[in-house]
C-alpha cells in the first residue's frame, strides 16, 4: 500500500491561466526572460508558497550560464521535512531544461506533475525560445529599459482582471521593503497594503478610468511598507485591453516611490502657508500700528501740551505724572515701531539701501545721541579704536538704528560706575564693531534664547523696561545687511559683562 499522501494541489483553471498568461507575456514583451520568471513565480504561489525554479540546460544536460529562473520564498525555522522534485522540460521533443520544486517528503509526484503540465509544457516552449535568443546573441532592448525603470525607482506591472492576477508584484513589493512571495500575486493582495484613508480614492481614479471618463488611471496613496512604516506610491496605469462588452481585461502601468517627493511637494505648501501667515501678519501689524499710533500721538501729543501750558500750570505731583505717561507712550510707540520693522524685515519688504558708510562718524553720532542718558544712568561712554578709514556697505539708518539699540542696552543692562565702549576693526573683507559693556552679564546657556523675540532672559519683573524685541530686529537687520550680530560674555579676567558684535562687509578703499 502506497504511503504517499495527497497535496493539496491548485485549481486546474489557476494552473491554465497562470501558464496562458506566461506565453502572452512573451508574446507581448518579444521576450522570454521576464515570461520565465513569471511563471516560476506563479509556480511557487499555486503550490503553496513554495520553492521552485527553472533551469535551461544544454544538450548534455548541464546548466546553461544564466539560465536559472526562480522565485525564491522567506524560510521558516520550523518547516517540515522536504525533497526536491524534478521535471524535465522539453521543446518539439528537446530537453532543455528542468523544472524543480521543493514538495513535502511524502507526497504524489505523479499527481503534482499531471496537475502542473500546462505549467511544465508552457516552461519547455518559453526555455526553447530564451535558448533561441540566448544563441543568436539577441539584444533585449525592452529588458534594458526595464532595468532602467527599476533602477530609477519605478517599477512596471500588470495586471490580468480575468484571474486577478497581478504580474510584477514582487517588483513592488521589493519597492516597500517586502522580500519575494511575501504579498501574494493578485491586486486584492496589493490592495491591503493601501491606506485605508486613500483605498476610496484610489478606487473611484480606476473606476473612471475602466468607464473611459480618463485617459489613464493615476492615483497617489500611501502603502504599508515591510517595517510598518507609511510610504508614498504614485500609480500610473492604462487598459489595454478589453471584451466584447467593453470591459477591462488587462491593464499595464508602473509604481514610483513618491516619498521623498510627496516631503518635497509637502514643504513647499507648508513653505507657501507660512509666506501666506507672514504676508497676512505683516499686513495685520502695519494696519494695527497706524491705527494705535494715531491715539498713541494725540496722547502724547496732549501731555505734552499739559507740561508747557503756562495759562494752567501743573503742580509738582501732576507734573510727575504727565510725565509718566509721556515715557509710557514714548515706549510703546517705540515698541510698536520695532515690532512692525521686524515683521517687515522677516518677510523681505523692509527697504534697504546699502551704500558705503564711513563708520568713525556714524558711531560719533550716535555716541552724542546717548551721552545724555549715560551721564543720567551714571554709567560712562566711552569710543574705543576707530579706523579712520573703515568703510561699511550698509544702510545708515538701519545701521545706526542697530547700534544705538546695542548701545542703549549696554547703558541700561549696566551698573553704576560702569563703562560702554564701542571700538572697531578689520578682519579680512569685514568691518568688526564691538560694543562691550560692564553690566551684569549673560549666563552661556541663555545666550540662544537671547535673539528670540520677546526673551528677556528673567528681566521681565525688573526695574528696567524692555519688549524683548531690540536684539531680534537687531540681529535681523544685520543678517539683511549681508552681516552677523553675535553676543560674548566679556573674559573672566575683566569681571562681568558683554560684547556684542556686528560684522559686516567692508568697502575696499579705492586705488
Amino acid at each position: 500500500m502506497s504511503t504517499a499522501r495527497p497535496l493539496t494541489l491548485p485549481a486546474e483553471t489557476a494552473v491554465w491561466a497562470e501558464a496562458n498568461a506566461a506565453l502572452l507575456d512573451r508574446l507581448r514583451r518579444g521576450e522570454s526572460t521576464h515570461a520565465l520568471q513569471r511563471l516560476a513565480r506563479a509556480c511557487v504561489h499555486l503550490l503553496g508558497n513554495r520553492e521552485c525554479y527553472i533551469e535551461a540546460l544544454d544538450e548534455g544536460g548541464e546548466p546553461v550560464p544564466g539560465g536559472l529562473f526562480e522565485a525564491s520564498r522567506e524560510r521558516s525555522g520550523d518547516s517540515p521535512p522536504a525533497r526536491h522534485w524534478q521535471a524535465p522540460l522539453a521543446h518539439h521533443g528537446i530537453l532543455v531544461g528542468q523544472f524543480t520544486a521543493e514538495l513535502p517528503a511524502n507526497v504524489d509526484t505523479q499527481a503534482v506533475a499531471l496537475r502542473l503540465l500546462p505549467l511544465l509544457e508552457a516552461a519547455g516552449a518559453l526555455l526553447g525560445s530564451w535558448l533561441a535568443e540566448r544563441d543568436g546573441a539577441r539584444s533585449d532592448a525592452l529588458s534594458l529599459a526595464r532595468t532602467a525603470m527599476r533602477e530609477g525607482g519605478t517599477f512596471v506591472w500588470e495586471w490580468d482582471l480575468a484571474t486577478d492576477s497581478l504580474g510584477d508584484i514582487d517588483e513592488g513589493g521589493v519597492m516597500l521593503g517586502y522580500p519575494p512571495n511575501a504579498i501574494g500575486h493578485t491586486q486584492a493582495d496589493w490592495d491591503l497594503l493601501i491606506h485605508p484613508e486613500d483605498f476610496d480614492g484610489v478606487e473611484h481614479a480606476y473606476q473612471a478610468h475602466a468607464r473611459g471618463e480618463t485617459e489613464s488611471f493615476r492615483a497617489v496613496y500611501r502603502a504599508k511598507a515591510a517595517d510598518g512604516s507609511w510610504r508614498w506610491v504614485e500609480e500610473r496605469g492604462r487598459v489595454v485591453e478589453r471584451d466584447a462588452q467593453g470591459r477591462p481585461t488587462r491593464m499595464f502601468g508602473t509604481q514610483t516611490d513618491a516619498t521623498v517627493q510627496h516631503a518635497l511637494e509637502q514643504a513647499q505648501q507648508d513653505q507657501l502657508a507660512a509666506e501666506a501667515a507672514n504676508a497676512a501678519k505683516t499686513q495685520f501689524l502695519s494696519r494695527v500700528s497706524h491705527e494705535l499710533r494715531t491715539p498713541l500721538n494725540a496722547v502724547l501729543g496732549f501731555s505734552q501740551l499739559l507740561e508747557i501750558d503756562e495759562h494752567e500750570p501743573l503742580t509738582g505731583g501732576q507734573r510727575r505724572r504727565v510725565n509718566l505717561i509721556h515715557q509710557a507712550g514714548d515706549y510703546l510707540l517705540a515698541m510698536i515701531g520695532d515690532l512692525l520693522d521686524l515683521s517687515l524685515v522677516e518677510s523681505g519688504r523692509l527697504p534697504m539701501q546699502a551704500e558705503p558708510v564711513p563708520l568713525p562718524a556714524l558711531a560719533h553720532d550716535c555716541l552724542d545721541l546717548l551721552r545724555g542718558q549715560a551721564v543720567a544712568a551714571e554709567v560712562l561712554l566711552r569710543e574705543g579704536s576707530l579706523p579712520a578709514g573703515l568703510v561699511l556697505r550698509a544702510d545708515p539708518m538701519r545701521l545706526k538704528q542697530v547700534l544705538i539699540n546695542l548701545l542703549t542696552n549696554g547703558i541700561k543692562y549696566n551698573r553704576s560706575g560702569g563703562r560702554v565702549e564701542i571700538s572697531a576693526r578689520i578682519d579680512g573683507e569685514h568691518g568688526v564693531i564691538d560694543i562691550r559693556d560692564t553690566g551684569i552679564g549673560l549666563p552661556e546657556d541663555q545666550l540662544d534664547k537671547l535673539f528670540l523675540p520677546f526673551q528677556r532672559l528673567g528681566r521681565e519683573t525688573g526695574t528696567v523696561q524692555g519688549s524683548g524685541l531690540g536684539l531680534a530686529l537687531s540681529q535681523a537687520l544685520v543678517q539683511a545687511m549681508g552681516g552677523q550680530l553675535s553676543a560674548h560674555p566679556l573674559p573672566v579676567a575683566d569681571g562681568p559683562g558683554t560684547v556684542f558684535r556686528v560684522s559686516l562687509p567692508l568697502v575696499p578703499p579705492a586705488v
